[in-house]
């Protein structure tokens, strides 16, 4: 049957419109479960983590060949991979109250995300990436949210573009990933995803990856103001130098104009500086991120101030011989507010930050106006097996600033001590990598709060968390 004719019978007869529909989500699902019986087939392989990487696992099999999903529709031109995340999360609580919430979220959550898209490749190097999300949180306290299917990711991916194949632009809707320790730029995978308007131009060589980024963001506009909508602009540049195994660097440059921060428009540069490698058995990380801009009251641009901010993070770890036990200590620090009420803002704006990775799965605080310790072990107990734990140790700066996420009192006038601690927990967790398309984890999580979030949060009880999450890729 010829397409022409094809459209012009769909257009007049939906009957025959709603057949087809179904005869392609057939297809679909066919196709799909080839690719799964394909990569079954690979099981004695050594599996690999597919795991949500903003997590605070930190091992990762290696195992190369599971890089890529297989084409499973080809002809000379043209290649279709379908792409398929899937995280589902049962999850119980006690006594949990998580950053910035006034209520315990309920004694039995649930979490879902489901990412279906696809990638055709065409001729001269040339992608086409599609990807809708499904976002779900169910809690006894706040009830379902975001259970609707939205678009994730559409972008067009342009390879090789100079004669040396260095060269690549990427252009559309895409998540931005993640650059360097994550400090302000990290993965979203544990979370509802995030993705942005977004153009990238890489330039990519054996020792030299460098992005150029410009992102479209969105915010709603406070209630006095009389639009709805504000419409940031993130550019950016992030630069890492592989000078040799001891010494690497990261160099990047990030600019924000005109985001709303605590009441103000602000438009700041980010210089951020990283040093980090691997000496024998020991590795290393040192970074510092410097944010120094200007600000404007929201309503009245005749008011102004300024923000000077900053974070830093010093990491050192040891690895044995045989890779199967991996530890690692840390310190972070990002600076705090001293005095709300005035025109200089000096806390540490963590944008995308993986807080995760640096705090564990409780959720207790966030990245600004903290300082925090952290010991992290993990051992490999077999081919698909590995379990770990990870502690930390946390106060704030300063004591009236809530850009930590702590404090849910409202009047702070009622603050009752001079403790700036915030507490001490840990997790410990268990991971079975079942096969390349399907991994597991157990997760049970500790906060014991101290005087500070006693007083600012009004609960002095030892927080709880437990799951167990599958995650399935394709």
């Amino acid at each position: 049957m010829k397409p022409s004719f094809l459209f012009s019978t769909l257009h007049q007869y939906s009957t025959e419109r709603a057949n087809a529909i179904n005869k392609v989500c057939l297809l679909m699902l066919g196709l799909l479960h080839i690719s799964v019986l394909l990569s079954a087939q690979n099981t004695v392989q050594s599996a690999h983590s597919i795991l949500p990487i903003d997590g605070i696992v930190q091992y990762l099999p290696k195992d190369t060949t599971a890089a890529a999903s297989p084409s499973i529709l080809s002809t000379d031109k043209l290649q279709f991979t379908p792409q398929v995340n899937f995280f589902f999360l049962p999850e119980g609580t006690l006594n949990y109250k998580g950053a910035g919430l006034a209520v315990d979220t309920g004694h039995l959550n649930f979490y879902l995300r489901g990412d279906f898209g696809a990638k055709l490749s065409l001729p001269k190097n040339v992608d086409m990436v599609f990807s809708l999300q499904s976002y779900g949180i169910y809690t006894r306290s706040l009830g379902p949210l975001d259970p609707n299917l939205t678009m994730y990711e559409g972008y067009v991916d342009l390879k090789k573009l100079d004669r040396n194949g260095n060269l690549a632009l990427r252009f559309g809707r895409m998540s931005l990933g993640k650059y360097g320790n994550e400090i302000l730029v990290g993965d979203d995978d544990f979370i509802k995803g995030r993705s942005f308007e977004s153009v990238r131009l890489r330039y990519k060589k054996d020792r030299v990856t460098s992005d150029l980024m410009w992102v479209q963001l969105y915010q709603p506009a406070p209630p006095a103001a009389n639009f709805d909508w504000n419409h940031p602009i993130f550019l950016a540049t992030f630069n890492t130098f592989n000078i040799s195994k001891a010494l690497n660097f990261d160099a990047n440059l990030p600019f924000i104009i005109d985001q709303y921060n605590s009441g103000w428009r602000t438009s700041v540069f980010m210089p951020d500086l990283r040093a980090f490698g691997q000496l024998g058995n020991f590795k290393y990380s040192a970074e510092f991120i410097l944010q120094t801009g200007t600000a404007k009251d929201i309503l009245n641009e005749n008011i102004t101030g300024t923000l000077n901010a900053y974070a830093a993070e010093l990491s050192a770890g040891y690895t044995s011989n045989n890779g199967k036990l991996n530890v690692s200590l840390a310190y972070y620090r990002a600076s705090g507010d001293d005095n709300t009420a005035d025109n200089k803002l000096k806390s540490y704006n963590v944008l995308w930050q993986n807080e995760h990775r640096r705090f564990g799965y409780i959720d207790a605080f966030k990245g600004s106006n903290v300082q925090a310790g952290t010991l992290h072990l993990d051992w490999k107990l077999g081919r698909l097996v590995s379990t770990g734990v990870h502690g930390v140790i946390a106060q704030v700066l300063e004591s009236k600033d809530r850009a930590n996420g702590v404090i849910t009192l409202e009047n702070l006038n009622r603050l009752n001590t001079t403790s700036k601690f915030i507490g001490m927990g840990g997790d410990w967790y268990l991971n079975y990598y079942y096969n390349h398309n399907l991994n597991f984890q157990f997760s049970t999580s500790a906060f014991k709060t101290g005087e500070y979030f006693t007083a600012v949060n009004e609960t002095d009880k030892t927080m709880i968390r437990m799951y167990l999450m599958m995650a399935l890729r394709i």
